[in-house]
């Protein structure tokens, strides 16, 4: 098995050193709760802060709290350079979802480096940093790698009319799922999310869809 960092780090802010815990569960929930609609700014702000440096911050104003949360994300969390590199590739279509590919994750995790990320200990000792190692690393074997080859591999003009169609189902079927910002499902994702089913679940599928307002 991978041998896993240390995901404790320490910041200077303002003078005072705080002790950062930079465990990438920590991280994807940090992700969740700024996009989070049901929370306010300030709850956002003090959520964020509370999963990175506890307490430690709860004797600073807003704007310190805001600066420092800041200075946690520039340093560890979105560097100069990923920054850099989200500029190269801000074109291309999104590969992967952290949430959304949290099964294939795991698979190809526990496959090539035996790392279960379903043991909370594994889970709580895996910086941040490490995590996104491992997974630039994964390999063309995994079903991660060749699900994300899919989404983003274009279709060559010369190819056949058969292979082109069946390119497309498979980009449709393995598409991230994005939102209109009502809630609602786009007509691609409702296509991804009834390609592999027969007709009978095809027809459940869409009702429960319905029923959740989802479509």
């Amino acid at each position: 098995m991978a041998t896993l960092t240390k995901h404790l780090t320490s910041l200077k802010f303002k003078d005072r050193s705080y002790t950062v815990d930079l465990a990438y569960p920590l991280v994807l929930e940090y992700f969740k709760a700024i996009k989070d609609t049901h929370l306010t700014t300030r709850e956002q702000l003090h959520t964020a802060l509370y999963l990175f440096v506890g307490k430690q911050a709860d004797d600073l104003s807003i704007d310190d709290q805001t600066q420092l949360l800041v200075a946690i994300y520039k340093t560890y969390i979105f560097t100069d350079t990923d920054r850099r590199l989200a500029e190269f590739v801000k074109h291309e279509p999104k590969a992967f979802d952290n949430e959304q590919d949290q099964a294939l994750i795991y698979s190809a995790f526990l496959q090539q480096y035996g790392i279960d990320l379903s043991d909370p200990d594994i889970r709580m000792q895996l910086s941040w940093s490490q995590y996104n190692a491992l997974l630039d690393g994964l390999g063309e074997d995994t079903y991660f790698r060749r699900i994300t080859s899919i989404r983003t591999m274009k279709i060559p003009d010369d190819a056949s009319d058969e292979y082109k169609d069946y390119i497309k189902r498979m980009k449709t079927m393995y598409a991230l799922v994005t939102h209109d910002g009502s809630g609602k499902l786009t007509k691609d994702e409702v296509k991804a999310i009834l390609a592999p089913l027969d007709m009978p679940h095809k027809m459940l599928k869409l009702k429960e869809l319905r029923e959740k307002h989802r479509i």
